[in-house]
């Protein structure tokens, strides 16, 4: 498998203040009429690391919740270059993109928004 880029890694050192690296980069493509429901990142051995997102291509509604289903959410626009940084409190909080603004975003050629999430999984 391929490293993850240096500029990647940046991102994450800047925003975490973090020495420890990610191990993991997930990288999810959204086309047009995709959405993910909320969920939890709870895959991870250890939660005190943060999880962090970085959005390219067209703005995705970003939802975000409570640590248990049913809570009250909040929703924000998320456009490409954003980066949402969820540790602490937020960490195990439910969340997932209720929607892509479609084109929104001449990043790719054919539309869509990719998103990098990075993750110390050990």
């Amino acid at each position: 498998w391929p490293a993850i880029p240096a500029e990647v890694l940046e991102i994450w050192a800047e925003l975490t203040g973090l020495e420890r690296q990610p191990e993991c980069c997930l990288l999810n493509y959204y086309g047009e009429g995709a959405k993910m429901g909320l969920h939890q990142d709870k895959d991870e051995a250890d939660f005190s690391f943060p999880v962090v997102s970085i959005s390219l291509g067209d703005d995705g509604l970003f939802r975000i919740g409570c640590q248990t289903r049913g809570g009250r959410t909040e929703s924000l626009w998320l456009s490409s270059g954003d980066v949402v940084v969820m540790g602490g409190e937020a960490r195990l909080t439910y969340h997932g993109v209720d929607r892509i603004r479609f084109k929104s975003s001449r990043l790719l050629p054919k539309g869509g928004r990719i998103n990098l999430t990075l993750r110390v999984v050990t």
